[in-house]
């Protein structure tokens, strides 16, 4: 296993060109799969820069009786974050489970738009350090996340075992 550029399994290319990754990102990670209450668009991914850019709409259901998103909710933000852009930098062959996530929390997070933004760090062959941060529309950082992720193919990824 190759990770960075070039095939991360036997028969198997990472996929480079940023549309068609995009659209492996949006089947691997749709809407439906994520937090009650929190609506997820992947915007955008960059193959080559390790990142990934996503728009979450937080009800305010989710809010607490001070009107910020329980630190749970922004910490499940920023693990998606932090998961999608070490898949993008993989090339959509390899999954990001998390083994460590640390969170700071800088501002109160409010319940509406929210921009995460997801960077990978460093890929090895066994791990990944990969960054996330939250958003307000205003560009203001509500909350950052870095993790330690264990690289791990999809299950839809062909093997020769």
């Amino acid at each position: 296993m190759v990770i960075g550029r070039g095939s991360y399994a036997p028969g198997v290319d990472p996929i480079t060109d940023n549309v068609l990754l995009l659209a492996r990102m949006r089947e691997l990670f749709p809407p439906e799969i994520h937090l009650p209450g929190v609506d997820i668009e992947i915007v955008e991914v960059d193959y080559e820069a390790g990142t990934t850019t996503l728009r979450f709409e937080v009800t305010d259901a989710r809010a607490n009786q001070f009107g910020a998103v329980q630190g749970g909710v922004v910490a499940t933000m920023l693990d998606g974050c932090i998961g999608i852009a070490g898949a993008v930098r993989s090339g959509g062959v390899l999954a990001m489970p998390l083994a460590v996530i640390n969170v700071s929390y800088i501002r109160p997070v409010p319940a509406g738009t929210l921009i995460g933004k997801g960077t990978v760090t460093r890929l090895g062959r066994k791990v990944g350090f990969i960054e996330g941060t939250l958003f307000d529309h205003d560009g203001r950082v509500l909350a950052r996340g870095s993790g330690t992720a264990i690289p791990t193919p999809f299950p839809d990824t062909p093997t020769t075992d």
